[in-house]
């Protein structure tokens, strides 16, 4: 597959990463073909597991793949893929300024062509 780190980085630079990357731009600094995907593992001091993925990351490449309706490509029927930020009062409190959410993390899920007044039909 090679270092797929810089494809990573040049999302991020172009803005087009669907996930608020935080500090993952320099870990992608790196000539280790593994860790552009499973970057933060060498911090991990639990067991390797795909955890330390994001969908983000997948999307980059895969970006023919639309979620929601193209989940079980990747994933197995009835996999529990809610982020946590998705609480039981989600529905009731995910509007609130301090929610701090915004459309493209939200596309990483709902889609890219996704919307808020797709559900808010004003």
């Amino acid at each position: 597959m090679g270092n797929i780190a810089p494809v990573i980085a040049s999302a991020i630079d172009k803005g087009t990463y669907l996930s608020a990357p935080g500090d993952l731009r320099k870990q992608l600094n790196t000539n280790n073909p593994c860790l552009a995907c499973h970057h933060g593992i060498e911090e991990s001091d639990g067991p390797v597991t795909t955890s330390l993925l994001r969908m983000a990351d997948c999307l980059v490449c895969h970006n023919k793949v639309d979620p929601p309706d193209s989940c079980a490509f990747c994933h197995v029927a009835g996999s529990r893929l809610k982020p946590a930020n998705h609480t039981a009062d989600f529905l009731e409190s995910h509007s609130r300024a301090n929610a701090k959410l915004d459309m493209q993390t939200c596309a990483v899920c709902h889609g890219r062509k996704f919307t808020c007044m797709g559900c808010h039909l004003g």
